[in-house]
């Protein structure tokens, strides 16, 4: 895992304070009842987060997934805590999971690139924030759809520039091949 640029960072934390860290900024829930078992365990997760208790926070997080397979936010919340930790590879686990369930979801792609830009993945991020944009549009939800591509302009100048420092790379080895060191 690597640590965010500070363009990154600033993108990620942007993003926390529009969506309010601990809040979900979009209701996906393919049918209006969501078990009150998973509500509760939601909001004990936030709860603990509160108090500090990330373990247990995360626990109930996941336990409203399992309670409650359909409740996208159980899934943002998870996901949200796991960015906030800079556990990228567990938030792309969440992330895509929510994803693949909620494919019209545009914060599940969103979040997702999130992550995967945490973990130094530009590619995957540039891929699903292109598709939350896309969805942001479809939803007619100009605010997500302007984050969105902040965050794109973000990731291809990321992109960019490892792109560029590899070519260096590339050409200081050749350089080093041709002088026979």
């Amino acid at each position: 895992m690597r640590k965010l640029s500070g363009i990154g960072m600033a993108v990620v934390l942007g993003a926390f304070a529009l969506t309010g860290f601990f809040g979900c900024s979009r209701n996906s829930e393919p049918n209006a009842s969501v078990a009150s078992e998973a509500r509760q365990l939601l909001v004990d997760g936030t709860v603990f987060l509160k108090q500090g208790d990330v373990v247990k926070a995360v626990q109930s997080f996941a336990s409203a997934i399992k309670t409650s397979p359909d409740y996208f936010e159980a899934y943002f919340m998870l996901g949200e805590t796991f960015i906030h930790l800079k556990q990228f590879e567990q938030a792309q686990s969440v992330l895509s999971a929510a994803a693949n369930r909620f494919p019209g979801n545009p914060d599940a792609h969103y979040l997702l690139a999130i992550a995967f830009e945490g973990d130094g993945k530009l590619m995957p991020a540039i891929v699903s924030v292109r598709k939350s944009i896309d969805l942001y549009q479809a939803t007619k939800d100009e605010a997500g759809e302007k984050r969105a591509t902040v965050l794109l302009g973000v990731l291809v100048q990321l992109a960019k520039q490892q792109s560029e420092a590899k070519m260096v790379d590339n050409a200081a080895q050749d350089a080093a091949k041709a002088s026979g060191h």
